[in-house]
């Protein structure tokens, strides 16, 4: 049977697709990528030959084969287009542009406090992604389109954001197509914990984790699992919620309803109430001087967030659990107590090892996480 044009585009996407996604983790010869893809050669040389006249991605050098013979590498161009941004917090608005290497080419932080209702914001936020683009001389239509992200639980297929706890500013607001009718370029709102799961994946190969959670410790508590390269969504698309996982089945209140949740225990706002101390960063240099008392309060710590993270990986047999945000000063000293923690609580790790450790994650590649989803779709040919 012969393949239709149609069917023919969608192959030659497909290939395209999955030859920007091997290039953008790191430089990588046309050999490498024919083998692992399982294309031929030739395919793989007239495919990155186009994306070479198209400015889309550059010879950058030669390495050594097992053979002795030389390889040529190739490799994205980063300033062939842009990304904008604007990730939504509880308290302020953060706009950036980035390259399609998430290098971050402009910036700035904005109060939600100054607006009177969201869809303000929105627009301040869009004319500032204008005033960049103006800045960096770089017309609209060299954007791939803007990244959105918030607080979950959201819709990331329409765009809206439902409920999140402490949002209400933004509750029910359909971010989405409001952006897409303002500005006419494409647009993707995701969960902030998701996009920073993306960057993750995308920044640090080291592990080669098959299926693992990406844990993320702020105000609240975020988390995504990773399953091949590829994000676990659930049914609703609304999976991860690690921090309204019950702990203490008739605990603290939460605001989401559930008792007991996590984050209403292991967030450094709660720790400091709890037990006094003013810095999270001398409470641990004090752990690792010795004293016992701020050793106990880490092992407190340790205690509450491997309950969680034991029942996560009993359920979704992870190989791997990385962790992000507040709690990453120093954070030797509490992953050994957490590791410690899950070998003795997961049945699964009777089966095979599960490796916890903190994200080494820049703060500049955090901030550029919100661009994750739409950089994704542009690599993956779906803009």
């Amino acid at each position: 049977m012969k393949n239709s044009p149609h069917n023919v585009r969608t192959i030659k996407n497909d290939n395209r697709a999955l030859i920007l996604n091997y290039i953008r983790r790191r430089p990588t010869s046309r050999a490498d990528i024919s083998k692992k893809s399982n294309m031929s050669k030739s395919a793989v040389t007239m495919i990155t030959n186009d994306l070479i006249k198209e400015g889309q991605i550059i010879e950058v050098g030669a390495t050594s084969s097992t053979r002795g013979r030389k390889q040529i590498l190739l490799d994205i161009i980063p300033d062939h287009r842009v990304a904008a941004g604007i990730a939504l917090h509880r308290k302020y608005i953060y706009i950036c542009i980035t390259d399609l290497k998430s290098n971050i080419l402009a910036y700035s932080n904005h109060k939600i406090s100054q607006w009177g209702n969201p869809y303000e914001a929105l627009d301040f936020a869009y004319e500032e992604i204008l005033r960049f683009l103006d800045q960096l001389k770089l017309p609209v239509e060299k954007c791939i389109g803007i990244g959105v992200s918030a607080p979950g639980p959201l819709d990331y297929v329409t765009g809206k954001i439902l409920n999140p706890p402490d949002f209400e500013f933004f509750h029910h607001v359909t971010v989405g197509d409001y952006l897409r009718q303002r500005s006419g370029l494409p647009v993707t709102v995701d969960n902030n914990s998701v996009l920073l799961t993306m960057q993750q994946y995308m920044i640090d190969d080291s592990h080669n984790f098959k299926n693992y959670m990406f844990v993320v410790v702020s105000d609240g508590i975020g988390s995504a699992i990773m399953t091949n390269g590829n994000i676990y969504r659930g049914f609703g698309g609304f999976a991860g919620e690690l921090g309204h996982t019950s702990v203490h089945a008739n605990g603290i209140p939460c605001s989401c309803g559930n008792k007991g949740c996590l984050e209403k225990y292991i967030n450094i706002k709660t720790l400091q109430e709890k037990f006094g101390f003013s810095s999270y960063e001398k409470l641990v240099d004090d752990a690792y001087m010795g004293d016992r008392e701020s050793t106990q309060i880490l092992e407190y710590v340790a205690d509450e967030f491997s309950c969680a993270i034991a029942n996560t990986i009993n359920m979704f047999d992870l190989d791997g659990v990385i962790i992000h945000g507040q709690l990453s000063y120093r954070s030797d000293k509490l992953a050994q107590m957490l590791q410690e923690r899950i070998n003795q609580r997961s049945v699964i790790t009777r089966t095979h090892e599960v490796c916890v450790y903190f994200s080494k994650m820049r703060p500049d590649e955090a901030s550029s996480s919100v661009c994750a989803a739409i950089i994704n779709r542009y690599f993956e040919q779906k803009l």
